[in-house]
Formats: C-alpha cells, sequence, structure tokens
C-alpha cells in the first residue's frame, strides 16, 4: 500500500466486489461530463463566447470599416447594406 500524508494509505484501485444498490432507492445516472463540465454548463458557456465573439467581430468590423481593403473586400459584399460602404470620389474632387 501507498503511504500518503499522516500515514494515511492511499486508494489505489477499486475493490473487486460490486457496490450495493438498493431496489427501493432512486433510480440515477451519472451525468456525462468533461474535467466537471457537464452539457447544461458547456451549452451555457458555448452561448456566452458565442456572444462575445459576434460582438467582437462587429466591433472589429465597423472599427475597420475606413480601411479600404477591408471596406472592399468584406462590407461591400454583405446582401442588404453593401452599397453603403461604396465610396466613389466624384470627378471633381479627383486631383488628376
Amino acid at each position: 500500500m501507498v503511504q500518503g500524508h499522516h500515514g494515511i494509505g492511499f486508494a489505489t484501485a477499486k475493490p473487486a466486489y460490486g457496490t450495493y444498490k438498493s431496489p427501493y432507492g432512486p433510480d440515477y445516472k451519472i451525468q456525462p461530463n468533461i474535467r466537471g463540465i457537464g452539457p447544461g454548463q458547456a451549452l451555457k458557456i458555448g452561448i456566452t463566447l458565442g456572444s462575445f465573439g459576434v460582438v467582437g467581430a462587429i466591433f472589429a468590423l465597423q472599427f475597420f470599416a475606413e480601411v479600404p481593403k477591408v471596406r472592399k473586400d468584406i462590407l461591400q459584399k454583405f446582401p442588404v447594406v453593401g452599397d453603403y460602404f461604396v465610396r466613389e470620389i466624384p470627378p471633381s474632387d479627383n486631383p488628376f
């Protein structure tokens, strides 16, 4: 037996016998989890992270909307609002 702190032994293996389950007790099942995070918590975390991602992407697009490459390659290709980002210089304002 492996000795732990203060001489208390570690549980190194499962016992060879099965545990008793009363036929009158509740019918329970162990919830699947990954490192203690179950499906409900994973859904909440996923929704939160997805929301932050969408807000971050919208912020980045609005922040870089005046960069010509972003405006031409990304923003002008949106179906409904793409025409709003078309910037044409009138011939009278062109110095060349």
